[in-house]
């Protein structure tokens, strides 16, 4: 969203690695089935990541160092990380993560401080080789083993789920 805090500092970086939802993996569609609201559909959550790929597929044409990877399972936080400071929120379950409060951490000596445990949350998922990176040439999903060697390819869209057979 060009209205959000991060689109402006996204936009004006040099580089970024980004982990966003699967739009067709069952996480996209637990979420949405969580929210109420009958805005909120998958469908929705489709749009609103697509946008945020073609925004992010600009910024690769303009030579960004930009890494996106798209994880299959529910989300648990929307964590972002700028320089010494983490910004959390909870996605519960049922509630739009616009509603929830955002937790800002600042690096720091303090042992108390929730930093170091964010950042290395983060930096698990993002060495996790079941994360496949997102190919912007060609719109698919890139699996590598444990050593960074490319192991398959699959078409984005592919991997629609199909909402029926999800026992929920």
């Amino acid at each position: 969203d060009p209205e959000s805090d991060l689109h402006h500092i996204i936009q004006n970086c040099r580089a970024a690695k980004i982990m966003l939802l699967n739009p067709f993996g069952e996480g996209a569609f637990l979420r949405a089935k969580s929210i109420p609201d009958p805005d909120i559909t998958l469908e929705h959550f489709r749009e609103q990541i697509a946008k945020s790929i073609d925004f992010l597929k600009s910024l690769k044409v303009c030579e960004k160092d930009i890494t996106l990877k798209l994880y299959k399972e529910t989300p648990l936080f929307k964590l972002t990380v700028l320089g010494d400071y983490v910004f959390m929120k909870y996605y519960h379950a049922g509630l739009n993560v616009k509603e929830m409060p955002e937790y800002i951490f600042r690096h720091s000596s303090n042992h108390g401080s929730l930093f170091h445990p964010l950042y290395q949350f983060f930096l698990s998922r993002w060495r996790d080789s079941n994360i496949p990176e997102y190919d912007f040439a060609t719109d698919e999903l890139v699996y590598r083993d444990n050593s960074g060697n490319e192991v398959k390819r699959e078409k984005l869209d592919s991997l629609a789920i199909n909402p029926c057979s999800i026992n929920c």
